[in-house]
């Protein structure tokens, strides 16, 4: 079941495909610059960088990634990684009234290791800039969906359909409810995307979090090479999935927990969901 804040709820047949296999080569790759090192006092699930030479109009990004898709309750961390430089993350457009009104980070330092974090416990569409540098806006739309069943509740960025075309990440938080998560105790997820349009297996790996739920955006991306990366910091954070997702489609997704404190599961908790995209 999904629900969604407007109370439509979308039911999904808890019924496995009968899938014709046919497995994709899968590798596994570092984030892009590397996982960011874990700093005391950071909460964040999700990093966005603020690039080198996002000082300069001509850089294509100011940051990145410029447009994420995340469930109420994420914590996102900005880190300015344009080295020499000042930045700010200011919620609204350049010049509105209101801007800065749901944050502001201030001036962050030129320096190694400036962060902000902010967590979105609000659904809606946070568009942000820098104070110093405004001529790049970019957006936060969060989403207070999700999806139950068998043991797991699943928050979903896109809401119950994912539209690829306006939101082409999504951050899915996937959550066990019988297993009490202590933020200590490591948890192995085993993730399998198929494509439910032509049954295909696309994608398979197991994914170890220390004692937390499972923060995992899928990326769509060109080409027909599926690759995962993260997480995003040293030891904590969202991994990522990126793959040629297809609008019009179906995405049925397995989650397992394998093992708890590195022994198998005797009983492996096993859920399908079923995430549909937008035509």
């Amino acid at each position: 079941m999904i629900n969604m804040a407007n109370n439509q709820i979308l039911l999904i047949l808890p019924i496995l495909l009968v899938l014709t296999i046919h497995v994709a080569t899968t590798e596994v790759f570092a984030q892009p610059g590397g996982s960011i090192p874990t700093l005391q006092h950071i909460d964040a699930t999700y990093a966005v960088s603020i690039v080198p030479g996002a000082a300069q109009k001509e850089n294509i990004h100011h940051y990145y990634p410029p447009q994420i898709a995340v469930p109420t309750g994420t914590t996102v961390g900005w880190f300015n990684n344009d080295f020499g430089q000042p930045h700010t993350v200011t919620s609204g457009q350049p010049g509105a009234a209101d801007k800065g009104s749901v944050f502001n980070s201030g001036i962050m330092p030129a320096t190694a290791n400036s962060f902000f974090q902010f967590t979105f416990s609000q659904p809606g569409e946070f568009l942000y800039h820098c104070i110093i540098h405004p001529w790049r806006v970019a957006s936060v739309s969060v989403s207070d969906a999700y999806f139950t069943g068998e043991g797991f509740k699943i928050d979903i960025g896109s809401g119950a359909v994912w539209d690829i075309s306006t939101h082409p990440r999504v951050l899915l938080d996937i959550n066990p409810q019988t297993i009490q998560l202590d933020k200590t105790t490591p948890i192995t997820y085993n993730v399998t995307i198929n494509d439910g349009t032509n049954n295909e297996k696309m994608f398979s790996h197991l994914f170890t979090t220390a004692g937390n739920s499972l923060p995992l955006e899928l990326v769509s991306g060109m080409g027909n090479e599926t690759r995962s990366y993260g997480p995003d910091f040293s030891s904590t954070g969202a991994y990522h999935v990126q793959s040629h997702f297809k609008q019009s489609s179906s995405y049925p997704i397995i989650v397992e927990i394998v093992s708890v404190d590195s022994k198998p599961v005797e009983n492996p908790i096993k859920v399908l969901f079923d995430l549909k995209t937008s035509s």
